[in-house]
């Protein structure tokens, strides 16, 4: 059991950072972190971010230094670390997902990149009215965003096709990329239904001019879609639809 440091050498927002990792568990880390008053704001998926300033403590409360080299290397090894895009940050980690084959995770990332991964297979579309968002139906019952499979179509291609059938129109709609869900799938089952050892779930975000209540499914307040769709593992993506423009 052991907690990992490199030098603050990494430059954001005027200041210089640290790279804070576990070589055992993410459990292990925010322990440590919550113990030494760092907010969990700091953790970005597979490490936390820690300013300069708090090198020399962090290493007297038993972090052991090492260079930014090894820590890639330290997470690698312990099956820790999340790959990620340019311009994209892990929201949410869930080693061991209960609902994928044994042996593999989820993880939820948020994105800035205009075009959803490669191994997508599936998009969804967040369709915005102000403080109101379209669901529908899920076969279950429960709710949903619209969503529409990938197959040999593009994500860009199929989030398109999605836009125009709930939206009307034959002109070219570009909806904003929020993020995705990345399944990590090393020994699929036999009813594990999508492309491993990745699959991604892409979400995306379309902001209305006005309401229309012909549009297919049905609109809720975004405050109170929380309540119905907080299970959902795409969830924490909606938090940063306050940059689809309005």
């Amino acid at each position: 059991m052991t907690i990992w440091i490199d030098p603050p050498a990494w430059p954001a927002h005027g200041r210089l950072w640290s790279h804070l990792v576990s070589d055992t568990s993410y459990e292990e880390l925010h322990v440590f972190a919550a113990a030494q008053g760092i907010p969990r704001r700091g953790f970005e998926g597979d490490h936390y971010d820690v300013p300069e300033e708090r090198y020399v403590a962090l290493v007297a409360a038993g972090a052991t230094p090492v260079d930014g080299r090894e820590v890639v290397r330290i997470l690698q090894r312990s099956g820790l670390r999340i790959q990620k895009r340019r311009h994209e940050r892990v929201v949410h980690a869930v080693p061991g997902a209960p609902w994928l084959p044994p042996g593999s995770r989820a993880d939820v990332i948020a994105s800035r990149q205009d075009e959803a991964p490669a191994n997508t297979v599936v998009v969804r579309l967040a369709v915005l009215s102000r403080a109101d968002l379209l669901l529908v139906v899920r076969p279950d019952g429960g709710w949903d965003l619209p969503s529409r499979h990938v197959g040999a179509d593009t994500p860009a291609g199929a989030v398109g096709e999605l836009a125009r059938d709930l939206l009307g129109g034959s002109g070219w709609i570009a909806p904003t990329l929020l993020g995705y869900v990345r399944n990590t799938v090393p020994a699929p089952t036999g009813d594990y239904p999508w492309p491993a050892p990745k699959a991604c779930f892409a979400v995306f975000a379309h902001r209305l001019g006005g309401r229309d209540d012909a549009r297919p499914g049905t609109w809720r307040p975004l405050a109170e879609a929380t309540d119905a769709l907080t299970e959902r593992h795409w969830w924490p993506l909606l938090e940063h639809v306050e940059r689809v423009d309005r």
